[in-house]
């Protein structure tokens, strides 16, 4: 049996227990240690409410170890870099990027305290070591943690969770809420050595359990693709908490919509491909190729967009989905040396920065050859050969390209002259790029205190909180790109939101 270190000791079953080992009687359980549950959590202990957080996993952190940064404007940082991006300039830029399909008062909320949970992070000895962007001349909302990982914030929340006297189970996942007389009173447990608790809140249930990609059922049931490549946590994540939304009435949003982040080095797990900027390796200089903005094919071997929309995701993401979730980024030894030489043009997320030069690239080729991703000929009828696309269409395509490339003038898309490069000159590669995704994002729909509101009257369920990525009406269709670190900025600061509310309805503030 786990030690619970904030808790009475002694536990004995009660009257109404619902047949648990262990009855404790707490102010508020947080179900997830993501970036939102972490935050709930250490808000909620910290106002002064015995606080337990439950991990099913065997360590904490979840998605949030693979976070970069967070989105926030108005900070300190941003001042001190002349950048003006102000709060209503980013509400006006997600509503109209969402066409108004979301929650307008909890996004305008989230906003207005972005800068707010900056500040807060710090004081919590989380640090930023810059504003960044991915885009050229884009919007620098993106503060970038400490090595480009969410590694330092997991650990700092912890331990600012555990200094103040809260408890983690780990391995001990949430099994049933107790919803009686329309309230949610608490929530059941059980650990790994199968001992079963139940958790009576004062306060509420906060749900942070981060949404189900890891559930492939689910995932066909609400229009994802169940064959997605997945970037993080390949375990969790698999949707438990959605049966407890269903026993309560909850009104859903947003559940065919996830975070696609591009395509990856084909059948090879994503999280192979991640690396910090000062250290790429040899993998995340690969999967950078699939970012660059020279030629793209599908697998009839022709074109099929204007490459240089490659950072963009929640374009690129759908374009390739048309054409069967995967396409080929061609290149010739010319652009080979000018990307060892002079660097990318594209930067492969803040992994691998803009103006990076692959100088693992020729140890990368013959990897990528070994490994069935990466194709390489010294002719062009070779290499669609090896790519299995139809050879005189390929042919086409490049001749079609250098011609393009000659005249200045890319005339199937608008592309900038700048990136319509000549494939010309052999060996000729291509590298294949499956599409991939990081989570769900969408979930029940919540007031800005996010409380869980009802389908059949649009009321909140006393004792019910969602946070995080499984908030729905906080996205449209898709994931806004262009305001950098949304994700994590809305599970931050909602999770806050949550315990907030719960500490003035206890009278904590």
């Amino acid at each position: 049996m786990k030690k619970l270190s904030v808790l009475v000791a002694a536990s004995l079953l009660s009257a109404g227990s619902w047949a648990a080992d262990i009855v404790k009687n707490v102010d508020v359980v947080v179900v997830g240690s993501g970036a939102s549950g972490l935050a709930a959590a250490v808000e909620a202990q910290e106002a002064g409410l015995k606080t337990v957080l439950l991990e099913k996993m065997p360590s904490i952190g979840g998605s949030a170890l693979y976070i970069e940064g967070t989105f926030a404007v108005e900070t300190d940082h941003q001042k001190s870099m002349y950048v003006g991006l102000d709060r209503d300039w980013a509400y006006k830029n997600h509503m109209e990027f969402n066409h108004g399909f979301i929650n307008g008062p909890l996004i305008r909320r989230w906003i207005n305290n972005s800068a707010n949970s900056i500040e807060w992070m710090e004081d919590h000895g989380v640090t930023f070591h810059d504003v960044r962007t991915l885009f050229t001349d884009g919007y620098r909302t993106w503060h970038i943690f400490k090595d480009g990982k969410g590694v330092e914030f997991v650990n700092q929340m912890a331990k600012s969770f555990k200094d103040a006297g809260g408890t983690i189970l780990t391995e001990t996942p949430g099994t049933e809420i107790i919803y009686k007389g329309g309230k949610v009173t608490g929530i059941m447990a059980e650990d790994g050595e199968g001992e079963t608790y139940q958790f009576n809140t004062k306060g509420g249930v906060v749900v942070a359990s981060g949404g189900f990609i890891n559930n492939s059922e689910m995932l066909e049931k609400y229009g994802i693709r169940a064959d997605y490549a997945i970037v993080g946590p390949k375990s969790g994540r698999d949707g438990d908490s959605l049966k407890w939304f269903d026993e309560v009435g909850a009104r859903y949003e947003g559940m065919s919509t996830h975070l696609a982040i591009g395509a990856w080095l084909s059948g090879k797990d994503p999280n192979t491909q991640l690396s910090m900027p000062e250290h790429t390796t040899v993998y995340s200089q690969l999967a950078s190729l699939l970012r660059q903005p020279y030629m793209w094919v599908a697998s009839d071997g022709k074109r099929f967009i204007d490459e240089s929309q490659a950072p963009l995701w929640y374009n690129t993401g759908p374009a390739v989905e048309r054409v069967g979730g995967s396409y080929f980024a061609v290149f010739d030894d010319n652009l080979k040396d000018y990307m060892m030489n002079e660097g990318i043009d594209i930067s492969h997320s803040d992994w691998v920065r803009v103006g990076h030069k692959l100088d693992l690239l020729e140890e990368g080729i013959e990897v990528g050859q070994k490994e069935g991703y990466l194709y390489v000929s010294n002719t062009i009828e070779g290499l669609a050969k090896k790519m299995g696309v139809d050879p005189v269409a390929f042919k086409k395509t490049v001749e079609d390209n250098n011609r393009y490339a000659q005249n200045g003038l890319d005339e199937e898309f608008p592309k900038d002259r700048k990136y319509v490069r000549p494939i010309s000159k052999p060996p000729y590669f291509a590298v294949k790029g499956d599409n991939a995704t990081l989570i769900t994002l969408g979930g029940p729909t919540t007031n800005t205190e996010m409380q869980v509101l009802r389908q059949k009257d649009m009321k909140p369920v006393e004792g019910l909180y969602v946070v995080g990525c499984e908030v729905g009406g906080v996205y449209g269709d898709s994931y806004n790109l262009t305001l950098e670190g949304m994700a994590s900025s809305f599970a931050i600061n909602s999770g806050r939101f949550a315990s907030q509310h719960i500490a003035q309805k206890l009278g904590k503030k």
